[in-house]
């Protein structure tokens, strides 16, 4: 039975063993690029997920240090200049609307990071925003003047209530922003790590294929030199000693394949002219 499968697999010509080692490395060069192309396209495509999504926190980060920056103005008129608190003065809506809209920002920053590997990373953002925004609802309702009157032993002022207890707030969500678009608060982190492991991917089967080429490029040269090379040299020595100082032709040279029948035919052709 083992004899059977080795006769099945063996070849016995020169000519398919050289065609079939050639269409080898052919077919794993083939194998290999089209790995490396596809691992490629996904390089490709995983670059321009992270700059979409680069350019999304970029936006979104702008769009909330805008609206904080407009909150901040607004209680700036507001509370140290003593802008008028009216539903109908421009500073007064704009303060709404700024506190609409990073609210919005910031709910919307939260969505994203939800869906990553990380969902935790906006809660001091969220935290921060709401604390704030309460600050300012409060200031535009009249709260903060309130509580100002009611306590007459106080030295309060809305001046003071602004640099002691607003502009902290407002530095702690530029803060938040701030780590958002840069730091570790990123959805960036895990889509870099996966381009880094795909790009790796894709030169791996290149240097599989370059390996494997080596192997099979030493053991072709095993082969022709063995079977190929030493062979005709030894039938081309022989012969000539025949031809100059009439030595019997060696017709035990070990040959194999096409080799072995042009040995035997030029041992024949001898002894026929003898």
């Amino acid at each position: 039975m083992f004899e059977r499968l080795k006769k099945l697999f063996t070849i016995s010509s020169i000519k398919r063993r050289v065609q079939i080692a050639f269409l080898s490395l052919i077919l794993l060069l083939c194998f290999s690029g089209a790995m490396s192309l596809f691992e490629l396209e996904r390089v490709s495509h995983d670059t321009e997920e992270i700059l979409l999504a680069s350019k999304q926190n970029v936006d979104l980060a702008g769009d909330m240090i805008t609206a904080l920056n407009e909150q901040n103005d607004a209680m700036i008129y507001m509370a140290v200049i003593g802008g008028e608190l009216s539903d109908i003065a421009p500073h007064f809506r704009e303060c709404e609307s700024s506190i609409k809209r990073l609210t919005l920002a910031v709910d919307r920053a939260q969505h994203i990071m939800s869906s990553t590997a990380t969902p935790t990373a906006t809660d001091s953002l969220v935290m921060f925003t709401n604390r704030i925004n309460t600050m300012a609802k409060a200031y535009i309702n009249g709260e903060i003047h309130s509580a100002i009157a009611a306590d007459s032993l106080s030295q309060m002022t809305p001046h003071s209530w602004y640099v002691e207890s607003y502009k902290p707030e407002y530095v702690n969500v530029s803060e938040q922003i701030t780590k958002y678009m840069t730091g570790s608060e990123s959805t960036l982190g895990p889509d870099v790590n996966r381009l880094s492991h795909t790009a790796r991917r894709a030169v791996i089967p290149v240097f599989i294929a370059l390996v494997v080429m080596l192997v099979v490029v030493l053991m072709f040269y095993f082969f022709l030199r063995h079977y190929l090379l030493k062979p005709i040299l030894r039938i081309n020595h022989a012969l000539g000693d025949y031809l100059r100082y009439r030595i019997p032709f060696d017709e035990n040279i070990a040959c194999r394949d096409e080799i072995e029948t042009l040995r035997d035919r030029i041992a024949s052709l001898i002894s026929k002219l003898r």
